[in-house]
């Protein structure tokens, strides 16, 4: 049996997979922000009933996460600064989320949460990608 809350979660993760498809950065941010404040919330819960420290670091980790993809219409002209935010952002994302797959048994989480990570990590690398081949949309001012 599915827990109702994996369920949202996998709504946030197809928020970010349709900000993918469709280079919408608003998309994708909002689906890593709300991923990224799930897991903190799932974190704090479990550093809150057991008090083990290895929670308390993931929780950090995923509020880092939120605080690096909070939603903005700033526009994205393609620059060379904006390239270079964009590649160290989403490494950090990739790498967040590489760690919520390789550091398992920490959670009792169900396993699906490992599948959801992995699509979570590989993201990020698929924006690396579109910004540095020049496939992101350029919005002018």
């Amino acid at each position: 049996m599915m827990h109702p809350e994996i369920l949202i979660v996998i709504v946030f993760v197809l928020l970010t997979t349709y900000g993918v498809l469709r280079r919408n950065r608003i998309f994708f941010n909002l689906g890593y922000f709300l991923y990224g404040l799930s897991v903190f919330v799932a974190e704090i819960n479990q550093y809150l009933d057991i008090q083990s420290f290895s929670h308390l670091l993931f929780a950090i980790l995923f509020l880092i996460q939120a605080i690096l993809s909070v939603p903005n219409k700033l526009p994205y002209d393609g620059g060379k600064l904006a390239k270079s935010a964009a590649i160290k952002i989403f490494s950090c994302l990739a790498l967040i989320n590489l760690i919520g797959v390789l550091v398992p048994y920490t959670s009792p989480a169900p396993t699906v949460t490992y599948y959801l990570h992995s699509v979570m990590a590989i993201y990020p690398v698929v924006a690396m990608f579109l910004v540095l081949t020049n496939k992101i949309p350029v919005t002018e001012e």
